[in-house]
């Protein structure tokens, strides 16, 4: 290796280690920092360091990509100097070799995630991307000009079996893959470096129950002899243990559906409030109007009463854990017409002498608050509800 080709391969890796340690600490307070401050990454919705260190997409294995690109940089590292290393010199004979093919093997990956990035999440992380074209940069500064990549690949592949055939490096690779093994195994059961994972498994338990249950914002059996019409503000208490009763109601009886409509109660989209009423009521409440278009009501109406989220970019970080499709969630949530979804819904609430949540109609009959789970059963006994037999619960 040329002393030019070594200065590079050592400065290079170290802004990319550099890089990564700053990721490091972006995810970190992303993820289990309260109250921490923004990123200096995190520019607006569509640089968002921040924002794509809270997605599922920002870790492999349970292990957080930051911690990944550490890694990746300190054998970068590594192999510039290994000539110099006792007994790893007779090993890795051709280091360059192998820091070309696993730089471009690094930059390919870095491409899917940066697809992933502007399409799925629709926000970039600018330190990522430029951890991304640093890769290609040592891959370029590491080969052998005058020799093609498949060479590259070739010598590196034919090092590394040399290598394994003596018995104590076999031995040593087994221990360390076991090691490496083991470790990936634990991260990736109890995503105790990723709750992104955590929250996600969690708020899926929940979706369960809506399969063949779940149309718009109806939920239980399509033919049910007893149908609950529920009205429900996402900043009310009360709404919250109502959401909590309908899916347990829906899963312990046969016959009962629940329709949920929204009256948010605040001023600003509600000209009944004679007071300013719920802050970001009517900002949830397009939210849950926007998931119903993708049939997602009820996952975002969990998200919007389990979660704390209050702004607009909280609540689409918890929707990127999940299969909406974002950019159609926001330009619906923003819409006159969810706009005028709203205005007719608080309209309706108002016919059917609606003006306090949560509040349920069955039949002609007007039942508004809910205290405990036994009493709001019984309720739905009263209306007609079958509990399911034992065996089928």
């Amino acid at each position: 290796m040329t002393k030019t080709k070594r200065i590079l391969l050592t400065i290079l890796p170290l802004i990319g280690l550099a890089l990564s340690i700053e990721l490091c600490f972006v995810y970190y307070n992303a993820n289990f920092a309260q109250n921490a401050h923004p990123s200096i990454c995190a520019i607006n919705e569509a640089m968002d360091c921040d924002g794509v260190a809270k997605t599922s997409f920002s870790q492999f294995f349970g292990v957080p990509l930051s911690l990944w690109g550490i890694i990746l940089y300190l054998f970068f590292l590594f192999m510039t100097y290994v000539e110099k290393i006792p007994f790893f010199n007779k090993i890795f004979k051709n280091p360059t070799s192998y820091i070309f093919v696993i730089g471009i093997i690094s930059f390919v990956l870095s491409m899917i995630l940066g697809c992933i990035s502007i399409f799925k999440i629709n926000s970039i992380c600018i330190f990522c991307f430029m951890t991304y074209l640093l890769d290609l940069i040592i891959a370029l500064t590491a080969k052998n000009w005058g020799k093609g990549a498949l060479y590259e690949i070739k010598n590196s592949f034919n090092d590394f079996i040399e290598a394994i055939k003596v018995p104590k490096n076999a031995i040593l690779l087994a221990i360390t893959v076991i090691i490496a093994a083991s470790v990936l195994v634990y991260t990736s059961i109890s995503n105790v470096l990723a709750p992104q994972l955590a929250k996600q498994k969690e708020l899926k338990q929940y979706f369960n129950i809506y399969t063949g249950l779940a149309d718009g914002n109806e939920l239980g059996p399509k033919n049910a002899d007893v149908v609950i019409h529920e009205y429900v503000d996402f900043n009310c208490s009360g709404c919250f243990l109502a959401n909590l009763y309908t899916h347990r109601i829906t899963d312990e009886f046969e016959n009962v559906k629940f329709i949920q409509h929204n009256l948010p109660l605040q001023k600003a989209c509600n000209p009944n409030m004679q007071f300013e009423g719920h802050e970001n009521s009517c900002l949830k409440t397009s939210y849950a109007l926007a998931a119903k278009k993708q049939n997602m009501y009820w996952q975002m109406a969990d998200i919007l009463f389990l979660e704390k989220v209050n702004t607009e970019k909280e609540i689409i970080e918890e929707a990127r854990l999940l299969d909406f499709d974002i950019k159609k969630l926001k330009e619906d949530a923003n819409s006159e017409e969810i706009k005028k979804e709203i205005k007719e819904s608080v309209e309706e609430a108002s016919r059917n002498n609606v003006d306090g949540t949560p509040s349920f109609i069955s039949g002609m009959k007007l039942k508004t608050g809910v205290k405990t789970y036994p009493e709001f059963k019984q309720y739905i006994i009263e209306q007609g509800g079958i509990e399911k037999a034992v065996n089928e619960q």
